[in-house]
């Protein structure tokens, strides 16, 4: 237990850097085997279709590595301003919706009425909705859609993601960083397709606008989530 409270007080950007560097391994891969497959002789549709999930795969991979950048250039704080969450919110669907739609899957904003204003750096706010989405990218589908929520209460607004995948373990943080620390590659066990990294990415992006990031664990999937100050500003809606 000492040896990993070392390896944990020892977590730094620069490990978090070099694990997404064998993180993007796959994508790159992938994108490599699609670009090879461009070359073949295909017909208009198919190559309308690789050239398709080239871009979207690519956007993915820019998206991990752009968020562990932000991270690495170890900014302490940075501006906040009132933001309206139900705007950044259609701005990530919209933006993932052409990804989870090459996949066969879906992602809806579900968000109830009168949400206030809060308190973010927008930038990092759609980073961290973003790396929540790509991570429930494989753990829905058009029937059972990846859900979007906001909700409000008292001087909170909470942004969840919540997907059906596999159930993910109560210390899912502690464990992902350990991993880190240990210049492990941190996938999680349950659910392959989702990125460790982008994970403590995200929880790390949150801290720097001065929020945090959650779990909560359900019978058929889980939600993450990113809790956030209202804005003392009058609600937009």
């Amino acid at each position: 237990m000492e040896l990993e409270d070392r390896l944990l007080d020892s977590w730094d950007e620069s490990v978090l850097t070099m694990a997404a560097a064998s993180e993007l391994t796959s994508p790159l891969v992938l994108l490599r085997q699609l670009g090879l497959a461009l070359g073949d002789e295909i017909d208009d549709a198919e190559r309308r279709q690789l050239a398709q999930r080239l871009t979207l795969t690519s956007e993915r991979a820019l998206r991990l590595a752009a968020n562990v950048s932000m991270v690495a250039s170890n900014q302490s704080t940075l501006p906040l301003e009132p933001i309206n969450p139900v705007s950044v919110c259609r701005d990530v669907v919209h933006e993932l919706s052409p990804l989870f739609a090459a996949h066969g899957r879906a992602i809806t904003l579900q968000q109830r009425s009168r949400i206030p204003l809060l308190v973010a750096n927008r930038q990092l706010l759609e980073r961290v909705l973003l790396g929540f989405g790509d991570n429930a990218l494989h753990y829905g589908s058009t029937e059972r859609p990846i859900r979007m929520t906001i909700h409000s209460r008292g001087d909170r607004v909470r942004i969840g993601v919540r997907d059906y995948g596999p159930p993910v373990p109560i210390d899912l943080w502690e464990r992902l960083e350990s991993r880190v620390a240990r210049r492990a590659p941190a996938p999680l066990t349950s659910r392959p397709h989702a990125s460790g990294v982008g994970l403590l990415a995200a929880r790390r992006l949150a801290e720097l606008m001065e929020c945090t990031v959650g779990l909560i664990r359900h019978r058929d999937g889980a939600t993450f989530y990113v809790d956030l100050s209202v804005s003392k500003q009058m609600s937009l809606l």
